[in-house]
């Protein structure tokens, strides 16, 4: 049996978080360079049809843990759950997303165990003599490190959500599947966790938003970002911007987005009057969908967006407001307590 490189999946709201299918595909690249398999492992109760979003990202085999006691987290649960599975994996690596949760259980286990951990990392990769090897973040981001231990170390690895941002997954792409059902003892698990609330799009770090409203200098001044404040509220987005618009005021500085900023990689980043300089774009490559709508038809982010509108953006967003908010008036008086669907095509056109 092939080389096995673990990654310890995580799920939110009834679906695989980003950072877990990060991590699913950052093991893909090192599993693909020596010949190893990547081996999903995915606790909670009723998540098996995730199982294909793994394998479509990269997993050649996919272990599900299901048990009542795991549908919310626990760290006692997991780590009553997941080990026995690790040993039965014997992995040159394990990958997990650096992730509250997992911070809450891994290190103690890494602990137990004796095996290293390395956390904040930005890359990870085996050197061609066969030493493991992590890029890591330290000292709040003003530093990176490298670290590399001695070949047939096993290393757990946590890796900081939106590095590499989530690629398309491969449909054709199958996985073995396997189900076990634990005998657990919830009694004896020392936390719970009883309910979990969505984020705030206005508070959430950009980092972690699944959508975004971004507005650069075209939006023309405050009154045009409160403007897209509405429309973000409209999509359940969070707002961010360029660095010129939080330079002049316009935007809190911890809300702007490039390299010298905040690194994203949402489901959909909106962009309104952004022309795309360098470094804005460079802090947006991880995004699966981009629309861009501006008036200067040579814009360079025009030109990298998956959708680009040439058209003025002030005329555009009330029209966008107008129709998401009669969309979500139909939907309410057809079947109340319902939330408005994402933006599409159709519903805008």
């Amino acid at each position: 049996m092939p080389a096995s490189i673990v990654v310890i999946a995580e799920t939110g709201f009834g679906e695989l978080t980003p950072e877990s299918l990060e991590c699913v595909e950052e093991a893909r690249e090192v599993a693909d360079g020596i010949g190893a398999d990547v081996h999903a492992i995915l606790p909670g109760d009723e998540v098996e049809a995730l199982a294909d979003e793994l394998a479509a990202h990269g997993a050649d085999r996919v272990t599900v843990i299901e048990h009542q006691a795991l549908a919310q987290f626990t760290a006692d649960g997991w780590l009553a759950a997941v080990p026995p599975l690790l040993q039965e994996a014997r992995p040159i690596l394990t990958l997990a997303p650096d992730s509250g949760y997992t911070c809450a259980w891994l290190p103690r286990l890494s602990v137990r165990w004796r095996i290293p951990m390395a956390t904040g990392c930005i890359r990870v990769k085996l050197t061609d003599e066969g030493y493991p090897e992590v890029f890591r973040v330290s000292h709040n981001g003003r530093l990176h490190e490298r670290q590399i231990w001695a070949r047939g170390t096993a290393v757990m690895v946590l890796l900081c959500p939106g590095v590499r941002g989530v690629g398309p997954g491969r449909a054709d792409r199958k996985a073995d599947v396997r189900v076990v059902r634990p005998a657990l003892t919830p009694s004896s698990f020392r936390d719970r966790t009883l309910r979990t609330h969505p984020p705030d799009p206005q508070d959430v770090d950009l980092g972690d938003a699944e959508r975004i409203v971004s507005g650069g200098l075209g939006v023309g001044g405050p009154e045009g970002m409160a403007e897209l404040q509405q429309l973000a509220d409209e999509l359940k987005a969070s707002l961010g911007g360029t660095r010129v618009v939080a330079d002049r005021g316009w935007l809190a500085h911890d809300r702007y987005i490039g390299t010298t900023g905040k690194i994203v990689a949402p489901k959909l980043y909106l962009a309104l009057g952004v022309s795309g300089a360098g470094q804005h774009v460079a802090g947006i490559t991880g995004s699966e969908t981009v629309i861009a709508i501006n008036t200067d038809r040579t814009a360079p982010l025009l030109k990298m967006a998956d959708l680009g509108v040439v058209g003025d953006l002030h005329q555009i967003v009330p029209i966008l407001i107008r129709k998401l908010r009669s969309h979500a008036d139909a939907e309410l008086e057809t079947s109340p307590g319902s939330t408005p669907a994402a933006l599409t095509g159709e519903q805008i056109g």
